[in-house]
């Protein structure tokens, strides 16, 4: 079995994949329109949840009010976080978005699937404020993985293990039932091959990453793979203590 615990499906329809290889997954929905075609699209397909949150790149488009009754049906609240370096949204209005989507995460025990970009170190200091369970997606920084690693942080590896030492260095750092897959979906995958990636492609990127994890920790690739697919398991099942 693979897994995609992080991806976008942008229109692109990735269920013949997912079918095909008995794949599980989560799939992010930003706004109110794409949760509503994501529960349309995946209404016959096993495996595949959605979260959602407002991303950073639309703290300014998507008010909190208009999730709601989103994320009180989901099961996980993201990706949410704040970037200062991939969007030029008002900063403080990103933290006041974010600071309230992790407030209700935290009261209702929710998991939270994180996007950091150069705020990485800001971020530290939101989180432990609001106990709960954390999925950092694609950690691309060379600092502060230790800090995160110490809060029991899960982190997803992204597609750029291999190439990007800063993605290297999480997957060297965090222990195997701690990391997950990801994919980021089939726009990320084009943008970090720098080419056109389809769908029939999809799970053989994955298996990359799989094959650079057991390369960086010197592991046999099916133990990496195993256990990353356990680490997913327990990932869905992650519930904050009463």
């Amino acid at each position: 079995m693979l897994h995609d615990a992080h991806f976008h499906l942008c229109g692109d329809d990735l269920r013949n994949e997912w079918n095909k290889h008995h794949m599980q997954g989560i799939v992010n929905a930003d706004c109110p329109s794409e949760y509503a075609y994501l529960k349309q699209t995946l209404r016959h397909t096993k495996g595949v949840r959605i979260s959602a949150g407002i991303h950073p790149w639309k703290a300014n488009q998507v008010s909190w009010e208009e999730m709601i009754p989103i994320v009180e049906e989901v099961s996980f609240i993201g990706e949410i976080g704040l970037d200062n370096v991939w969007c030029d949204v008002d900063m403080q209005q990103q933290k006041e978005v974010f600071e309230r989507s992790l407030d209700y995460a935290a009261s209702v025990q929710k998991p939270v699937i994180l996007h950091l970009k150069g705020m990485e170190q800001e971020a530290l200091s939101y989180i432990r404020r609001y106990k709960n369970t954390y999925l950092v997606h694609w950690y691309s920084c060379l600092d502060y993985i230790q800090d995160y690693r110490e809060l029991g942080c899960y982190f997803t590896i992204g597609p750029s293990v291999g190439r990007d030492e800063a993605v290297n260095q999480v997957a060297l750092q965090i222990p195997l039932d701690h990391l997950m897959l990801e994919s980021d979906g089939l726009d990320a995958l084009s943008w970090c091959e720098n080419r056109s990636v389809s769908a029939e492609e999809y799970t053989v990127f994955l298996n990359r990453s799989i094959t650079q994890i057991a390369r960086i920790k010197h592991c046999e690739e099916t133990h990496v793979k195993d256990t990353l697919n356990h680490t997913f398991q327990q990932f869905l099942l992650a519930r904050m203590d009463p």
